[in-house]
């Protein structure tokens, strides 16, 4: 087979050995940008498209950081204040006068926790509370400007008038 190459070859002018060794040379640097150039080009713009990207992200966290650096510095010395004349106990009395549904208090029990003496939390149980009330209850306490969070919700519907038995505890951290 090699042989029957080499003869053809042999056979050909001048100008068509030329003209093969050109489309030979040209299909060699073809395969080269096709095959090698062009996708490690590729591959070093997608690299970096996602360097960019991930750069961007990381300002961001690092935006972020900051804001919350200062939320906390900024809350740390607004607690000060908070906390000469705040008490969890009173906020959640006058939460349940305001909503109308301190008369249903059957019990509001401080709760400790050894482990944290940074924050207060009390356990509250409420009968017979309408579902609105009790949203608009735990609307307030989660959207107050002091830092309290509901650890606990325990919800149970009462058949004979269509009302609700809620238990749940506050945590004030501060």
């Amino acid at each position: 087979m090699y042989q029957k190459i080499e003869r053809y070859i042999k056979n050909l002018s001048k100008r068509e050995k030329l003209v093969l060794m050109a489309a030979g040379v040209a299909l060699g640097v073809f395969i080269l940008l096709a095959g090698i150039v062009f996708p490690m080009m590729e591959y070093k713009d997608r690299l970096t498209a996602a360097v960019n990207a991930k750069d961007a992200q990381l300002r961001r966290v690092y935006e972020l950081s900051s804001q919350i650096r200062a939320a906390g510095a900024g809350s740390r010395n607004g607690r000060i204040v908070q906390q000469a004349d705040f008490t969890l106990f009173g906020f959640l009395e006058e939460l349940a006068a305001r909503i109308k549904v301190n008369d249903r208090i059957e019990y509001m029990k401080p709760i400790s926790d050894p482990g944290d003496s940074s924050r207060e939390a009390v356990e509250v149980k409420i009968r017979s509370v309408f579902q609105e009330d009790l949203i608009s209850l735990l609307y307030d306490i989660e959207h107050s400007s002091h830092s309290l969070k509901i650890k606990r919700l325990n919800i149970r519907r009462v058949e004979r008038d269509s009302s609700l038995d809620v238990t749940f505890q506050v945590v004030h951290y501060g």
